[in-house]
C-alpha cells in the first residue's frame, strides 16, 4: 500500500466517528467567520474530493496541464452546502476516498513525478498533490474537533 493512501485512507472513518460525538443542533454553528459549518465542512469534503481525483487524473494522463482554481466560497454557495445532508455526505465522502485510493494504488510508480499547474500553488507532481490532499484532511478534522470542547478557542 502506497504511504500516501495510508495518510488519507481513514479520514471519513475520523470523520463520521467525531460528528458522531457532536451534537446535531451544532451542525448548523459557524464557529469562526472564515470556516465553514460543521454541515458545509462534511459537504465540502465530499464535493473537493471529486476535484482531487480529477486532478489526480490529469497529472497522470495530461501532465503539464494547467488546472482550475477551487474557490470553496462560491461552492459552497452553488452546491448549496449549507442544505445538505450531512449524515449522506459522509457517505458521499467516504466512497469518493474509496476512489481515489484505488486510483493511487492503481498508478505506476514512473507517474508519481507527472505534474500539473495549479494557478496559486504552481507546479505539483502526483506526491505533492496528495501530500497536499493530507494537509487539507488534517486542516479539515482539526476543525471538527473544535466542536467537541468548550477549548476550541484555545487551539491555535
Amino acid at each position: 500500500m502506497s504511504p500516501y493512501a495510508l495518510a488519507i485512507r481513514h479520514t471519513p472513518v475520523i470523520l463520521e466517528r467525531i460528528v458522531d460525538e457532536v451534537p446535531m443542533e451544532r451542525f448548523g454553528e459557524q464557529l469562526a467567520p472564515d470556516r465553514f459549518t460543521l454541515a458545509e465542512m462534511v459537504a465540502h469534503l465530499a464535493d473537493f474530493e471529486e476535484t482531487v481525483l480529477d486532478r489526480l487524473v490529469i497529472a497522470s494522463e495530461k501532465p503539464g496541464s494547467t488546472i482550475e482554481n477551487f474557490d470553496e466560497e462560491a461552492r459552497a454557495i452553488e452546491k448549496n452546502y449549507a442544505g445538505k445532508s450531512i449524515r449522506h455526505e459522509i457517505d458521499t465522502f467516504a466512497t469518493r476516498r474509496r476512489e481515489t485510493i484505488l486510483y493511487i494504488e492503481s498508478l505506476p510508480e514512473e507517474k508519481w513525478s507527472n505534474t500539473i499547474v495549479h494557478p496559486s500553488l504552481g507546479t505539483m507532481s502526483i506526491a505533492d498533490l496528495l501530500c497536499s490532499l493530507h494537509g487539507h484532511d488534517l486542516y479539515h478534522i482539526e476543525q471538527v474537533s473544535a466542536y467537541m470542547t468548550e477549548l476550541h478557542e484555545l487551539v491555535p
